[in-house]
């Protein structure tokens, strides 16, 4: 008879705790679904940025370059 006990109690830890896990599931699929939009929308958003480094990156470099000639100008200066 205790054994019986043993095994019921067992099989509704195992109940409860696989019920658990489906609803975790559940909602972590949910909150996936309902910022599935925002997601792609964030990935246009990078592909765009990436883009518009690209098209940047020259005078990027050319204004470094001019920061670094004035910071030893500068340097140059103080002494």
């Amino acid at each position: 008879m205790f054994q019986w006990l043993i095994v019921a109690i067992l099989v509704y830890v195992i109940y409860y705790l696989v019920n658990k896990y489906e609803k975790k599931l559940n909602t972590l699929n949910e909150m996936i679904e309902f910022n599935s939009s925002k997601i792609t929308t964030n990935k246009d958003l990078i592909e765009q940025n990436k883009s518009k480094i690209d098209t940047h990156h020259t005078k990027i470099t050319r204004n470094r370059e001019h920061i670094d000639i004035n910071q030893e100008i500068l340097s140059k200066l103080k002494d």
